[in-house]
């Protein structure tokens, strides 16, 4: 007997590109269709602050949406994106102003926060990897007036879920990366809401995923993963066994793998390791690396993707020879950035051409158990090989 279809949406908010996806959960091999996809990046305004063009986003997921919709039944809607970026709503329910970017430089003195309350005692409540661009940093610079005039925060992808169906929540998985959430209890901890001045009340309950939170147009709406991390994971073809490592790839690569419990120790802390919350239960415990963000941000100042050696495999980055430049200097967390201003480490010649390890989509082959698994949040290739791109140099300005 032929099974009716179930068709979902799924909205991606990526860094660099919004999508609409829908996938018909009955079909034999579920695949994923694009609907729609648009290409964005933060804005710099006129007080130099670097923000996401909120309302551009939002009018392309409604965009997508429609285009689901126009193209047959549609069972529910699901919102993922990246994680630690909020906006502030007022008492209204209206947008104080654009969310700021995580790569905004007002987290430059996020050390002075880290240890007023305690680099230890912080990674010890939450188990988080320490980063400038955790919103606990965030907090602690954001403009103090503004934050007194808001009725509530919320994540990204619960920010869409608001404007779709009024409904505000804060997602387990997304909100574990806050550092702001409590590993062990699972909770908001009122101590660090203290520590960086937050009030309480601005924040929303911690909901699961799986959650039907309301209708858009109809049509049901219900909490994911709304980490796209966490969904990733839960997308992993299979069952990842004890010895599975999971390569999540974006415009971050979350590289780790699925536990019961999170890791706060001081072997983990050290290694700069985070814990976060998995959208199904447990822990994902991950180190965060530069993704293809470092492509798609050269791609504006003239690199080019030369298809050739981009589709053909080549030997592992570690032993090829030739100049190259590390994809995690601190230069580079602003967008701001140039690839040939990267600095030079040593006495080494500035490379005329940078190289960094990229993906190319050769076929990767079949997996065996315990082994490493690549999970892709983009129509990223999976396995791994080295690309060189050209990068004309920089202006004077």
């Amino acid at each position: 007997m032929t099974r009716a279809p179930v068709r979902v949406l799924a909205v991606d908010l990526g860094a660099t590109s919004v999508r609409v996806v829908a996938v018909d959960l009955a079909a034999p091999e579920p695949a994923a269709r694009v609907l729609h996809r648009w290409r964005h990046q933060p804005v710099r305004h006129q007080d130099g602050s670097l923000r996401w063009d909120w309302h551009g986003i939002l009018r392309e997921v409604e965009q997508g949406l429609e285009l689901g919709l126009a193209a047959g039944p549609v069972a529910s809607i699901g919102v993922d994106g990246w994680g630690v970026d909020y906006g502030l709503l007022d008492g209204r329910g209206a947008l104080l102003s654009p969310p700021y970017c995580y790569r905004d430089e007002r987290t430059e003195g996020w050390r002075t926060t880290a240890e007023r309350i305690g680099a230890e005692h912080l990674y010890a409540v939450t188990g988080i990897q320490l980063l400038h661009l955790n919103t606990i940093f965030q907090l602690a610079a954001h403009d103090r007036t503004e934050l007194r005039r808001a009725a509530r925060l919320l994540l990204l992808p619960d920010l869409v879920v608001r404007m779709l169906t009024g409904f505000e929540g804060a997602e387990r998985s997304n909100a574990s990366t806050t550092a702001l959430l409590d590993a062990q209890t699972g909770d908001w901890s009122a101590e660090l809401l203290e520590a960086v001045g937050l009030d309480p009340a601005l924040l929303p309950p911690i909901v699961s995923a799986g959650l039907a939170v309301g209708s858009w147009r109809g049509v049901g709406v219900h909490t994911v993963g709304s980490h796209d991390t966490a969904s990733a994971f839960v997308g992993v073809p299979g069952v990842p066994g004890p010895g599975s490592v999971v390569v999540s790839s974006g415009t971050w690569v979350l590289v780790g793998a699925e536990r019961p419990t999170a890791d706060t120790s001081q072997k983990a802390r050290d290694a700069n390791f985070f814990n976060e919350a998995g959208a199904l239960g447990g822990v994902r415990f991950l180190k965060n690396v530069t993704g293809f963000w470092l492509s798609s941000s050269a791609a504006p100042h003239g690199a080019t993707r030369p298809s050739k050696s981009w589709s053909r495999p080549r030997p592992a980055c570690g032993g090829r020879s030739g100049p190259w430049i590390p994809p995690m200097p601190a230069s580079w967390r602003p967008p701001t950035w140039r690839l040939r201003s990267a600095p030079r480490q040593g006495s080494a010649p500035r490379p005329p051409v940078p190289r960094w390890c990229a993906a190319s989509s050769s076929p990767s082959p079949r997996r065996p158990p315990g082994s490493l698994t690549s999970s892709s949040r983009s129509p990223a290739p999976r396995s791994t090989s080295c690309s060189s791109w050209g990068v004309p140099p920089a202006s004077a300005s």
